[in-house]
Formats: structure tokens, C-alpha cells, sequence
């Protein structure tokens, strides 16, 4: 009876050994699946995380669209009431649509004629200055405030033909023939786009 009861205690102890060698052996073979496991799960969750930065990324560019299609045109008029106001700030200035901010003008210049003895004056330098204000005569006291602007040169045919940049603050031009008596200067008031032709005699 003891015999009998020993053989079964032996073969249910083998019989556990068994099962548990067969969990625990088993621990190489199953190591690999849950790695691999692991490695779909993870590629899975980098998929989506692309898929959601994507399609974050196209509805933001979709709203923007939108954005700027909902956006009606700015409107650059004044307000009728800040025009009847005198502006305290640069910021509050009103500039009309056309505009153009310039700080000189084009002055066409055609001259020729001869010195005060009758020669050409061919090869001849000219100077011309400029003043900020209405300068009635060359008598005046205010051609001490003359600025010169430019030195030019008649041609071989005593002629002269120049376009001349001035200041748009100028409003008198003083043209003297170099080396000639002062008979031989000129004033010109200043308009835009203005053509300046004189013959010196």
C-alpha cells in the first residue's frame, strides 16, 4: 500500500517537473514573440502618430484657407471724422492712393548763344546753383545763400542739352556761364517738369 502510494507521489512529482521544466524552458522561444509583439505595437503607435500629425498639419492649412477667404479687403480710406481733426502723430496722417513720395525734380535744361564779345561758346563751363526760396533778381541780397548743384559744359556747337536733378525744396535756379562778366547769369523760377531754355548773348 505504501509502494503504491510512493509510486504515485514519484510519477506527480515528475509529472509537475515536467510541466514546470516545459514553462520555464520554453522562456527562449517564447522571448521572441513578445518582442516582436512589442515592436509591431510600437510601429503601430508611430503610424498613427503620423497619420494624426498629417491630418493635424492639413486641417490647420484648411482653417488658414478659410481664414483667408473669409477675410474681406482692408480698406485704406479715412475715417470721415479723424478728417476733420488736425493730426497729432505721424501715425494718424491720412496719404492719398496716388501718392508719390519724391524729394527731387527733373529740370530740362537746353541753353547755347555766345559770350558778351560774340564768340561761341563752345567748350564753355556753366555752373548752376540753387536756392530754397524766390529769389527775385541777381542784385538781391539772398544770392549769398546760393548752392551749387552742378558744373556742366557746352558742346563743340556751343550748345547744351542736360536733364538736372534738383532738390525739391529748390525754388530758384541761378545758371552763370563760367568766366564771363556777370551780364552773363541767369535766374529761373522753379515749377515741376519744367523745360529751362535761354541763349546768352
Amino acid at each position: 500500500m505504501n509502494t503504491l502510494y510512493n509510486l504515485k507521489s514519484a510519477l506527480s512529482m515528475a509529472l509537475f517537473a515536467s510541466v514546470l521544466t516545459g514553462c520555464g524552458g520554453g522562456g527562449g522561444d517564447s522571448a521572441t514573440p513578445s518582442t516582436t509583439s512589442q515592436s509591431n505595437s510600437q510601429q503601430t503607435q508611430t503610424t498613427s502618430a503620423t497619420s494624426q500629425t498629417q491630418t493635424t498639419s492639413e486641417a490647420s492649412s484648411s482653417n488658414e484657407s478659410n481664414t483667408e477667404e473669409a477675410m474681406p479687403p482692408l480698406s485704406y480710406e479715412p475715417q470721415e471724422e479723424l478728417l476733420q481733426t488736425t493730426a497729432s502723430a505721424s501715425t494718424e496722417l491720412y496719404v492719398e492712393p496716388d501718392f508719390t513720395f519724391r524729394t527731387s525734380d527733373d529740370v530740362a535744361l537746353e541753353l547755347s548763344g555766345q559770350d558778351v564779345f560774340g564768340e561761341s561758346l563752345a567748350g564753355r563751363a556753366i555752373k548752376i546753383y540753387s536756392f530754397s526760396m524766390d529769389v527775385p533778381s541777381v542784385e538781391d541780397e539772398l544770392m549769398g545763400q546760393k548752392q551749387l548743384i552742378a558744373t556742366l559744359r557746352f558742346n563743340s556747337a556751343g550748345q547744351l542739352q542736360h536733364t538736372l536733378t534738383v532738390p525739391q525744396t529748390a525754388q530758384t535756379m541761378l545758371i552763370r556761364v563760367d568766366g564771363m562778366l556777370e551780364t552773363n547769369q541767369v535766374l529761373f523760377k522753379l515749377d515741376s517738369d519744367e523745360v529751362i531754355t535761354h541763349t546768352f548773348n
